[in-house]
């Protein structure tokens, strides 16, 4: 194997390691305010900085950055998809993992009967995940994926109950295809 191909595939091992953390980390956190709220998420959430602030009681250690305080910028200015087109951000609120991942939480609903991007009512909000952070690749379907918060738990993109094809030329939906095939092979 030629050296640029070997870190290649490390990168991308790194990489799905880093993504089945993070959905671990994630779900835990889910599941926790899950059953701090009686088994329901009706009302929890009711706009972004929600998520930041009831996340951030869940998961240890874990750093803030509200776009609302004296910090401007949280995430990232640009980042592409797998068929290389640029998307610009805007500034937005986060929260940091201890290992380095970004979230970044967009409310869908405050009943989680959102439709937004799924297939069924069950939508309470998304969580964009940078799982290396401010690191390279910075594309989508390698270090950035969505999961939703829903009724029925915490679902990547790409998940059957999504919109998103799996296969998406965009790259929005590999992030079941990292939980299902345990690798990247695209």
């Amino acid at each position: 194997m030629t050296m640029p191909a070997l870190i290649n595939t490390t990168q991308k091992k790194e990489l799905v390691a880093q993504y089945k953390k993070t959905y671990s980390v994630i779900s835990q956190a889910y599941m926790m305010i899950l059953n701090d709220n009686g088994g329901f998420l009706e009302g929890v959430f009711t706009s972004n900085n929600d998520y930041i602030d009831v996340f951030s009681k869940y998961i240890k250690d874990v750093k803030t950055c509200k776009t609302n305080e004296e910090v401007t910028r949280c995430y990232l200015d640009s980042y592409k998809h797998l068929n290389g087109s640029v998307i610009n951000t805007d500034p937005g609120s986060t929260l940091t993992t201890p290992d380095g991942a970004t979230l970044r939480f967009y409310h869908i609903n405050n009943s989680c009967t959102g439709t937004t991007e799924l297939k069924k009512p069950i939508g309470c909000g998304r969580i964009r995940v940078d799982v290396n952070g401010i690191k390279k690749n910075n594309t989508v379907g390698y270090d950035i994926f969505d999961f939703y918060i829903t009724q029925n738990g915490i679902l990547p993109r790409g998940h059957e109950d999504t919109v998103a094809e799996e296969d998406d030329p965009s790259g929005w939906g590999r992030g079941i295809t990292i939980l299902t095939k345990g690798k990247i092979d695209y």
